[in-house]
């Protein structure tokens, strides 16, 4: 299985195992995500917009 690429084939996942492939590819610690510079207002929206649309689709 090649590091670093963008992707993998259907073919490496099943070679390795689901659950060998994600301890493998998975990250081991969350993922920081730095300040995108949004405003308070964009965040509100944002997050409303996410909850109608997780409403609207059952989850």
């Amino acid at each position: 299985m090649r590091r670093g690429a963008n992707s993998y084939k259907p073919e490496d996942i099943r070679r390795w195992g689901v659950e060998r492939f994600m301890q493998e590819v998975a990250p081991k610690e969350p993922l920081h995500i730095p300040d995108l510079g949004f405003t308070a207002e964009e965040n509100r929206r944002m997050d409303q917009l996410l909850q109608e649309e997780q409403q609207d689709n059952g989850l």
